[in-house]
């Protein structure tokens, strides 16, 4: 039994209300593709998506047909073979006249092999639309490690989401590489860095958030480099750098501190994702960034942004 050769790769994401610019920028960051109204994107590159924030899973496609006659009949004619396989189907939209468990069974009947509903060691994901089915082996699927990090026990009020850290990381940074939080505060995106298996240096002025930092990765037994630090006197050198900068009644009125730390950065590394309450763009291209994207964060009443930067070498 031989498989069809295939380069495609399907995607399934999560499009909270609002984050679209954001759930699509790290797809096309992680797969070269951005998702469709559907939230499926389809790509040649072949990610592992454990560590995807919105990104929800990675499936290899067989299959792309316009019915379940014509899927059943190219499984049968490649004589599709799994032991202890389970079928699982999403129906985008979730609400399509589309019974999920009578497919799952009528495709699963024409797969060779015998099934494993509860503990299957092959899953074969059939993606259905109005207008197609695509029928695939998963490949992987993100931890959602973010829901235990918002349980960290150390946290304050202007704490980033475990999940938003997660994506900000993802968006200028791979596994292997250097990164950087110079305000790290109680430490959210170094952990979700040194759990995707970056090495992690975070700073911070406050010896509390310092200690808060330490305690946090060690409750998740966790390793970055952590240090009493100020984010404007920082000189070493990383492959990127990820933080939410400080902010507060006194940057509100003075934002020099904000200046001066986004000017120091700036030969730190060669690309940087900011997260900030106020518009940056003037500021960061006056100090020599170049903006790769600006990305809204709504939360509540207001809306953060997300400023993807470069600097020209």
């Amino acid at each position: 039994m031989s498989l069809p050769a295939t380069s495609k790769y399907l995607y399934l994401t999560a499009i909270p209300q609002g984050l679209t610019k954001l759930v699509s920028a790290e797809c096309l960051t992680l797969t070269g593709s951005t998702p469709n109204e559907h939230s499926i994107a389809l790509s040649d590159r072949c990610v592992d998506v454990t560590r995807g924030a919105y990104l929800k899973s990675c499936s290899e496609v067989l299959f792309e047909t316009a019915s379940l006659a014509e899927l059943c009949a190219n499984i049968k004619a490649i004589g599709l073979h799994a032991d202890e396989f389970r079928v699982s189907v999403v129906k985008k939209p979730r609400n399509l006249k589309i019974n999920s468990m009578t497919l799952a069974r009528d495709i699963g009947n024409v797969i060779d092999g015998g099934a494993n509903l509860s503990q299957p060691e092959v899953t074969f994901l059939t993606v259905v639309t109005a207008e197609k089915m695509w029928f695939g082996r998963l490949l992987s699927e993100s931890d959602s490690i973010w829901l235990a990090h918002n349980q960290r026990p150390y946290v304050t009020s202007s704490s980033l989401p475990a999940r938003l850290a997660r994506v900000l990381v993802n968006l200028v940074a791979s596994p292997g590489d250097s990164l950087l939080d110079p305000c790290c505060g109680t430490g959210t995106i170094v952990m979700s860095a040194a759990h995707s298996g970056i090495h992690a240096v975070g700073y911070d002025v406050n010896p509390r958030m310092v200690g808060a930092t330490t305690k946090n990765l060690q409750h998740f037994g966790l390793s970055a480099d952590v240090a009493l630090g100020d984010a404007t006197q920082i000189r070493e050198q990383f492959d990127a750098i990820a933080t939410d900068l400080p902010y507060g009644i006194n940057l509100v009125k003075d934002n020099s501190q904000e200046e001066e730390i986004l000017s120091n950065l700036r030969t730190c590394a060669p690309k940087a994702a900011f997260i900030a309450l106020r518009d940056l763009s003037k500021l960061l291209i006056d100090l020599g960034y170049q903006i790769e994207a600006v990305l809204p964060v709504p939360k509540l009443s207001i809306v953060r942004r997300i400023f993807i930067v470069s600097v020209p070498q």
